[in-house]
């Protein structure tokens, strides 16, 4: 029954869902990589990090996939290298967004951007409307 519902009602359910699962999975890993004192004042970015990994960050990756898409098409290529480029951008993309935004030193934002990726692989594995609806399909 309750996936029977208005798709767009089912992707704002799935979005907050996401969101609230990925929100805890940073405040953890701020907790065990940083520090309690830095999770417990940084909340409020936590969960618009959480909610930029979530949402804004799909779109972002799904535009440059598109742009290198057409601009991979090389006549004497065998195939189009260019798109494998898309996750490595997508993880300096939340690396920068982890130190910048939670104002932590590079090498505690790499685990936790680490850890955030494999979460948010997880959940895009587990749920892939969530996914093919923001366009972000590789």
């Amino acid at each position: 029954m309750l996936f029977q519902m208005d798709p767009t009602l089912q992707f704002v359910l799935w979005l907050i869902l996401a969101t609230i699962i990925v929100t805890l999975i940073l405040y953890i890993a701020v907790i065990l990589i940083v520090s309690k004192t830095k999770a417990s004042d940084k909340k409020f970015l936590i969960i618009l990090l959480a909610f930029i990994c979530v949402l804004v960050i799909p779109i972002v990756l799904g535009a440059i996939s598109s742009i290198f898409a057409v601009f991979g098409e090389i006549p004497w290529s065998d195939g189009n290298y260019l798109a494998l480029l898309v996750p490595i951008i997508g993880f300096l993309i939340v690396l920068v967004l982890v130190k910048f935004i939670l104002d932590v030193p590079w090498d505690q934002a790499l685990w936790i951007s680490l850890l955030t990726l494999f979460v948010l692989f997880l959940l895009y594995t587990l749920i892939p409307g969530l996914a093919s609806f923001l366009g972000f399909t590789l």
